[in-house]
């Protein structure tokens, strides 16, 4: 589980990305939440937990799923993302949704709380074992359904990450490797690979298995990420959480590397001018044993 200053450190970099996330025009967490929530096959009437809820990428389609009969449970770390979930939860008018401003990794509800426990592009960052999956399987009743959605590490043990493209990959890892190495968020997931609990559909199973879980179905899917030019790519990661990579750079240096970017991902470029980047996401689900 991540310590006191990696937390810092996430609270502070997801209130700085808050009011860009997911507003780059680039489809990527929307269609990764809706998927998720599928995958998790909630239905009308549950109650719902979304970790990491950010600006409700998986928070609405859930709580268009579970109806005005259902609840849908939205936290995040960062007081910016809420604010913005918020302000889009009121403008929906959606009684039946909630959003407030919590550590994931504790999440402080009483046990059996809940139908479901989901996390959309979230948990991966903080969870390294069975032991930091455990206060999700507390918070499910009996039979209760935790799913998750992941960049695919499956690619970490011959050093890539699926969030780059190919084409660019050797050019950034270095800087993304530096910059985990920093902040000392997660880069276990890619110096050890071996020992990253993503890293195969075996070890996946196997820590959710030690954590109480049952029933566990792994399944890695591309998702189609389309960009005008390199430059938008660059743009969209800047409304992630790889800016965190970028502002590490130091000035000079950084805008050579993005132009080196940008001039790679436009030779990808298709005979309508568009670039598109298959990115592999990881779904997860599982259920908690009934008595």
């Amino acid at each position: 589980m991540g310590n006191a200053d990696n937390t810092g450190e996430m609270h502070d970099l997801f209130n700085r990305t808050a009011k860009s996330y997911d507003q780059s025009g680039v489809e990527f967490f929307g269609p990764i939440g809706r998927r998720l929530v599928e995958f998790s096959e909630i239905s009308a009437g549950n109650s719902v937990l979304d970790i990491g809820s950010g600006r409700g990428a998986a928070l609405f389609p859930a709580a268009e799923i579970v109806g005005e009969k259902g609840e849908v449970v939205g936290v995040d770390i960062s007081e910016e993302m809420v604010k913005y979930a918020q302000e889009d939860v009121r403008e929906r008018g959606l009684g039946h949704v909630a959003v407030s401003v919590m550590n994931g990794q504790r999440p402080e509800f009483d046990e059996g709380r809940f139908d479901a426990v989901i996390g959309s592009c979230s948990l991966f960052i903080w969870v390294k074992s069975a032991d930091d999956v455990t206060p999700y399987l507390r918070v499910l009743r009996q039979g209760g359904r935790f799913a998750t959605a992941a960049p695919s590490f499956f690619s970490t043990a011959r050093g890539k990450w699926s969030l780059f493209p190919e084409i660019v990959n050797e050019l950034l890892m270095p800087y993304m490797l530096q910059s985990l190495k920093q902040s000392g968020a997660y880069d276990s997931q890619f110096a050890n690979a071996g020992a990253n609990w993503l890293a195969t559909p075996e070890s996946i199973e196997k820590t959710l298995v030690e954590a109480g879980f049952v029933d566990v179905v792994v399944r890695e899917e591309d998702l189609p990420v389309v960009v005008n030019s390199g430059e938008q790519w660059v743009e969209f990661t800047y409304t992630t959480g790889m800016r965190g990579m970028w502002e590490r750079i130091e000035e000079k240096e950084r805008a050579e590397v993005v132009a080196e970017v940008s001039r790679r991902l436009d030779t990808l470029r298709d005979e309508n001018g568009l670039i598109t980047v298959p990115v592999p996401i990881v779904y997860i689900r599982a259920n908690a044993a009934k008595a």
